[in-house]
């Protein structure tokens, strides 16, 4: 499962060490749950998480607690992150084992992607190229 997860009006709080530590934390929380997580990649105002899925869990009770854990955990181990949230959604993508490879690189290779491209821009062509409606007056709150 490719998910896509953005900051509370997409603000700046990610930076490389966050994400980094991020990816230590939410690895952990993963496995507590029973899910793996194969890669994080992202900028400063949002993630991109290639997990595992056991086929019990539904993609939205593997995702929720992912993001409460770590809205505590940020919060509490970065000073300058007290008033950290994610944004109220979240976007996720099944990945087949063919588009793995691209995939994983996609998602290692964010910092690079967005020299190029908005994190909006970006959102908004997911949605697009996998024909799900969105209202674009609700899709980045603030």
């Amino acid at each position: 499962m490719h998910v896509v997860v953005g900051t509370h009006g997409q603000r700046s709080f990610l930076t490389a060490e966050v994400r980094s530590q991020l990816s230590t934390y939410l690895s952990a929380v993963a496995k507590s749950k029973g899910m793996k997580l194969v890669a994080l990649g992202g900028t400063e105002n949002h993630i991109h998480v290639l997990l595992a899925l056991p086929s019990k869990l539904s993609v939205e009770s593997a995702i929720l607690p992912l993001k409460q854990s770590s809205t505590t955990w940020i919060r509490q181990n970065f000073e300058t992150l007290r008033g950290f949230s994610w944004a109220t959604g979240f976007a996720a993508f099944s990945i087949s084992r063919s588009q793995l490879d691209s995939t994983l690189l996609y998602i290692q290779n964010q910092e690079q992607y967005h020299w190029k491209k908005s994190f909006q821009e970006e959102y908004k062509d997911f949605l697009n190229y996998h024909h799900l409606p969105f209202n674009e007056a609700l899709l980045f709150e603030e």
